[in-house]
């Protein structure tokens, strides 16, 4: 998980870049930085409003509350898994394709979690290297065990 959420983090980072460089032409001429960032709000705004889907979506196909559906998608999504709520009893009697429909849905959902998490840890360490910058602490990186 750890290599696709690196991989979808760098996509997102690079259509960011983009999208920056789109609506913002002039600041973007004049950055000396090289390397946009993805903002702290934009992976946390993904994955809620990834998680208010799955709550619709589970509220509507297998009758539990917004909060249940929520509560399902993000412990689904961590890979937590309790297993005190399960999608399935109305969807194994319906043809349509419902199984299938959850499944994908719950697949990217933890794809687009291991993203997130990977974005808010580099926004995150971004932070630490310039605090410590600024109090002139120069970062020593751990020791590594072989």
């Amino acid at each position: 998980m750890k290599l696709v959420g690196e991989s979808l983090a760098l996509i997102v980072t690079k259509y960011y870049q983009r999208f920056e460089q789109c609506f913002q032409r002039k600041k973007a001429r004049f950055r000396k930085e090289i390397y946009v960032k993805v903002p702290f709000w934009v992976p946390i705004t993904l994955l809620i409003l990834y998680l208010l889907a799955g709550s619709l979506l589970f509220a509507i196909w297998e009758g539990w509350s917004y909060i249940d559906g929520a509560y399902f998608s993000f412990i689904t999504f961590t890979t937590i898994g309790f297993g005190d709520l399960v999608p399935g009893e109305t969807t194994i009697s319906h043809r349509s394709g419902r199984s299938i429909l959850c499944a994908a849905y719950l697949l990217f959902g933890v794809l687009l979690t291991a993203m997130c998490f990977k974005l808010i840890q580099d926004d995150i360490d971004r932070i630490k290297t310039r605090i410590f910058q600024r109090l002139g602490i120069e970062h020593v990186p751990l020791p590594t065990i072989k």
